[in-house]
């Protein structure tokens, strides 16, 4: 059966089960542009919420990250509304459009069908961790739904490996697609991970998936959810020192 998914830039036509076409392992290919970068002391990063059918907005939050003085972006899941090739291959190339490395978390609708093959072929492994200026960032799945609640996502063990303290790192920041608390969050896995994140000092945990901003503190630990870009806004995020500001920019 063929869908169609339609958008103001166009139409999209495959079939849900498709695995074809696309570069490969982006993330390993912005891994290699940061360790070129060369640049120390302050720096900001952008964080950006779902992009799902949000075609025109999503480029518009490109276009306005082009003029921002970012070292790299981090997209939060939900590239994908069916997660298809074809809209894989417009997500990509559309983050492709920053003058920066970027990064993807998994989210649950980028798992359906094929989805969860096709994300590794064209980003990585689903569990990414990488230091850059003094700070750890880690990448990681947590949508336990769609696996049917197993026990092991999030990757607990995997988070604890990564968030090992280390001398001279001065921040550490998760992201991950639903927040812990949600209801497609495994409950059983909520609090370890709060209990986790506190232990270990991060600075601040990136989510999205509720389609709406959020903040709060938990255990000394910053949450923040990312708004859906359908609503035209992401976070920018400055660190100099042990300071770590996050605004949220409208465009």
């Amino acid at each position: 059966m063929l869908l169609l998914l339609c958008g103001s830039c166009g139409v999209f036509e495959f079939h849900p089960y498709e695995l074809r076409g696309g570069d490969r392992d982006r993330h390993a290919r912005s891994l290699e542009r940061l360790r070129r970068d060369t640049r120390e002391g302050a720096f900001r990063f952008a964080v950006i919420g779902d992009m799902q059918l949000f075609l025109d907005e999503s480029a518009a939050a490109v276009r306005d990250i082009q003029r921002r003085d970012v070292a790299f972006v981090v997209q939060l899941g939900d590239l994908t509304e069916y997660g298809s090739a074809k809209e894989y291959e417009w997500a990509a190339g559309l983050l492709e459009e920053l003058p920066v490395p970027y990064f993807a978390v998994i989210g649950n609708h980028d798992v359906l069908g094929t989805g969860a093959d096709i994300y590794r072929r064209t980003f990585g492994p689903t569990f990414l961790s990488f230091d850059y200026a003094g700070s750890r960032f880690v990448l990681y799945d947590s949508n336990s739904r769609e696996y049917g609640f197993p026990g092991n996502v999030p990757d607990l063990e995997a988070l604890r490996e990564a968030l090992t303290p280390e001398p001279g790192l001065t921040h550490l920041f998760t992201f991950s697609h639903v927040p812990p608390g949600h209801g497609d969050f495994d409950a059983t896995l909520s609090q370890p991970l709060e209990a986790l994140q506190a232990e270990r000092g991060v600075s601040v945990s990136f989510h999205a998936h509720i389609h709406r901003f959020d903040s709060n503190e938990r255990q000394g630990v910053r949450y923040f959810v990312a708004d859906s870009l359908e609503n035209r806004n992401y976070l920018l995020v400055s660190v100099q020192g042990e300071s770590v500001q996050v605004e949220r920019v409208f465009y």
